[in-house]
């Protein structure tokens, strides 16, 4: 057990556009339905988290928030720790195979090595 009495809660959610990051974009091949589909479907994950996050926090009585961020997991989690002054990051993994997480690096292992407080990382299920 990792938490006391007290202490709050930060979910950062940062939202990956990978079918826009895999295509070559110029400001006149950019498809607007593409983009307002990748939003929308964004903003359904958020208020999915946000709506679990909220029944878990009143179900243990913890006082907590969700910070969304934008550009890459690793530098928005660490962002966040220092400005909300965090005391510890637990963060999951994905389950990548080991050579796609060295082609590709992984979240969890950027904020291990960039982390100003501890890091717990929990195993996917």
């Amino acid at each position: 057990k990792c938490y006391r009495e007290g202490d709050k809660v930060v979910i950062v959610y940062c939202a990956e556009y990978n079918e826009l990051s895999s295509k070559p974009l110029t400001l006149m091949s950019v498809d607007k339905s593409l983009i307002t589909n990748l939003i929308e479907g964004e903003e359904t994950k958020v208020k999915k988290l946000a709506a679990k996050f909220e029944d878990l926090v009143k179900k243990y009585k913890i006082e907590g928030k969700i910070v969304r961020v934008n550009g890459e997991p690793g530098h928005g989690i660490i962002k966040v720790a220092e400005d909300e002054k965090a005391a510890m990051i637990v963060t999951g993994t994905r389950g990548m195979g080991t050579i796609r997480r060295k082609l590709l690096g992984s979240v969890s292992e950027y904020v291990i090595h960039h982390s100003p407080v501890p890091v717990l990382v929990c195993r996917q299920e």
